[in-house]
């Protein structure tokens, strides 16, 4: 393949992964222009906590790609333990690819705790006197009614 085919590659599917981004609802997310070189690490620019390095290989060398995603976080990132490795599975289509991401495993762990964790929390002493006085407060005006 040519290498500048490779990079157009490349390119389209950092696109792809960005608008994915969009879709599922988290905010706006663009390709970076000239990723790694300069100040701006990573591959997408969106408001989520982790830097992402696309790939789009035949033959990825997995180790190197960690490492480059590590490094660059490091580099770039708030927290050099949120990276994620994006990887297009070449035996896929280029207009809907099958894409995984490889992460830290304990940033994963982190990611399914989370997760479980109650939407609502039992409210704390304070709130909890307050409801039951509410409750009472209600049933003194309905009776009244």
């Amino acid at each position: 393949m040519k290498p500048k085919t490779a990079h157009n590659k490349g390119k389209q599917f950092e696109s792809w992964c960005a608008a994915q981004i969009e879709e599922m609802g988290l905010g706006a997310a663009r390709r970076e222009i000239g990723s790694g070189s300069g100040k701006k690490k990573g591959d997408i620019f969106a408001n989520i906590p982790f830097l992402l390095e696309c790939k789009n290989h035949k033959r990825l060398q997995i180790w190197d790609s960690i490492n480059q995603a590590k490094e660059q976080a490091r580099i770039g990132n708030s927290d050099p333990d949120k990276w994620a490795l994006i990887i297009r599975e070449p035996r896929s289509t280029t207009e809907n690819p099958n894409a995984y991401a490889v992460i830290d495993y304990h940033e994963f762990l982190k990611l399914l705790k989370k997760d479980s964790e109650p939407l609502i929390k039992e409210p704390d002493r304070n709130m909890r006197w307050k409801l039951e006085r509410l409750k009472q407060v209600i049933q003194e005006v309905i009776k009244e009614l």
